[in-house]
């Protein structure tokens, strides 16, 4: 699934040099995140970062018209430059769209994938998710001489999402950068992962509400191999024989053995190496990668490690992410925070809910 927002797109034409940094930046971010060694191994993150803010600080220039020689040499003359609404307007233009650039990057490389579909749209206008009916025709027994039997038609339903404002305000020195004492890299990167994190908990907390929801066969109280296969076959059944995995935390899915006494454990084996099996009964086990709750203020964590959920990636997923427009940046003026401190305040639109005809199910006791 690959995301890619209109206005990156245009940029990626008329600036490949930022863009280019910027990309590989991320990307090797999210190498950096996972514990892949090959992060930064062709140039080092203090390299790339200072490469970024040299083509931030051409790139705003060629923007602007001008460059802070136009006020001298000085580094006065520098913060002089700055300090220009238009100078400001320009930047924060450019480090919206380096946002836009890094966000696929890290919404792409968490958990978020197994349980949401993501569609973009632009700003002020509406997604509309068309649902198939998953139900099949009712075939009858009818007599060679009759020409039909009941008349059946099953209709899609259509919903519509619109976006949500949200918003991040920072206080930020447009100065520091262009004399590097900042980076406009780590700027964006700590924004586009502070999104993520909030897109994240949002499609979380609706999937954990839907799994919350499930009766009958859908949901089990207390785990044993057996049940759990039934519930795998029962996804997959009613998912049109697209084939379940197996979800959860990484704590969650240690409880995924098999029920045989006598089954042991070498060193090469995948629940040694990975922490889990990589495969139950035919189903893969896909771990969702924890992530921290910085709404909390006792170092807990979001995802929960006492469920395990089933689902079918290939059919619809359970969770629509619609993302409205690019990001968008406004400052205030130099002194309206009673001191020299730049209050910049970064806007963007999403929404997220639960549209589907798909079936999950959940195992909601481990032990």
């Amino acid at each position: 699934m690959a995301i890619e927002f209109s206005n990156v797109m245009a940029f990626a034409q008329t600036s490949p040099d930022l863009y280019t940094a910027t990309k590989e930046y991320a990307r090797n971010c999210s190498l950096e995140r996972k514990g892949i060694a090959s992060a930064f191994s062709a140039k080092s993150k203090e390299d790339m970062e200072d490469l970024i803010n040299k083509e931030f600080a051409i790139e705003l220039s060629e923007q602007v018209g001008y460059t802070s020689k136009k006020f001298g040499e000085t580094k006065e003359a520098m913060r002089r430059y700055a300090g220009l609404t238009q100078v400001k307007e320009f930047a924060n233009s450019i480090k919206d769209t380096m946002i836009d650039m890094i966000l696929p990057e890290v919404l792409l490389s968490g958990a978020l994938p197994f349980i949401a579909e993501i569609k973009t749209a632009d700003l002020g206008d509406s997604i509309k998710f068309e649902i198939d009916n998953n139900q099949l025709f009712t075939v009858s027994k009818a007599g060679y001489k009759k020409r039909h039997t009941n008349i059946q038609k099953l209709y899609k339903t259509t919903e519509t999402m619109v976006g949500e404002n949200h918003e991040i305000t920072i206080g930020a020195d447009l100065f520091e950068i262009l004399t590097g004492q900042a980076n406009i890299a780590k700027d964006a990167m700590k924004s586009a992962l502070s999104i993520e994190a909030s897109m994240l908990y949002e499609s979380y907390d609706a999937f954990k509400t839907a799994m919350n929801a499930l009766t009958g066969n859908l949901v089990i109280a207390n785990y044993s191999e057996p049940s759990l296969i039934k519930l795998c076959e029962t996804v997959t059944a009613y998912n049109q024989g697209r084939k379940a995995v197996v979800i959860g935390t990484p704590v969650a899915l240690k409880s995924i053995l098999p029920a045989n006494a006598n089954y042991r454990y070498s060193l090469t084996d995948d629940y040694v190496k990975l922490g889990h099996v990589r495969t139950f009964n035919g189903y893969d086990v896909i771990p969702m990668e924890q992530v921290a709750n910085y709404l909390s203020n006792d170092y807990s964590l979001k995802l929960d490690d006492t469920k395990i959920y089933v689902v079918s990636p290939a059919s619809d997923k359970i969770v629509k992410i619609g993302v409205f427009g690019g990001t968008f940046t406004h400052v205030d003026g130099n002194y309206d925070s009673a001191n020299k401190m730049v209050l910049s305040t970064t806007e963007k639109a999403w929404n997220t809910t639960v549209i589907t005809n798909s079936v999950g199910g959940a195992v909601t006791s481990l032990s």
